[in-house]
């Protein structure tokens, strides 16, 4: 009898879980481009560790300036690895995205690696979702390197209406 339960319980957890996401009808974009920035430190960064980057970032229908500011920076489990988190807003001309990140530097090889989860969003983006990951090399002047992964954003059916009911009494 139990067993009959879980599984009828499971069941309806799948197909709720279908639906839900079949109801949900996001427009994703993927996104796989270069990203170039440069350190902006000074008064204009307002990271606690003085870490901030500007940047440009272009792929496909999303061309976005990019803006870094690093929240924390740890040693990692080596001595040449520095573990650091940050926040990434990326200014569209319909919109923000900000994006959660967190990466390792290697000091000695110069390479970097990023987890990037998308967060929030503003105007066009606003609850935007994706996940993204970057890799590359710091540079003298900031870093270099490859974005890939999806940004999704809402499709929203502006002026929908649903069609009137049919009067019982026309034929």
């Amino acid at each position: 009898m139990r067993l009959a339960f879980y599984r009828a319980a499971a069941s309806a957890l799948a197909f709720t879980l279908l639906v839900s996401q079949a109801a949900r009808a996001d427009q994703c974009a993927p996104i796989r481009t270069n990203i170039v920035t440069d350190y902006a430190l000074g008064p204009s960064c307002a990271s606690p560790v003085g870490v901030c980057t500007v940047g440009t970032l272009f792929s496909g229908r999303i061309a976005a300036t990019t803006r870094f500011t690093a929240r924390s920076v740890m040693p990692g489990l080596s001595p040449d690895l520095l573990v650091y988190s940050g926040e990434l807003v990326l200014t569209l001309s319909d919109g923000t995205i900000t994006i959660r990140d967190h990466g390792l530097l290697n000091s000695t090889t110069a390479y970097f690696f990023e987890v990037q989860q998308v967060i929030s969003g503003t105007g066009a983006y606003a609850r935007a979702t994706g996940l993204l990951t970057s890799r590359g090399l710091s540079t003298p002047t900031g870093f270099q390197g490859l974005v890939t992964g999806t940004i999704c954003t809402p499709v929203i059916q502006l002026g929908y209406r649903p069609p009137p009911a049919r009067s019982p009494y026309v034929p």
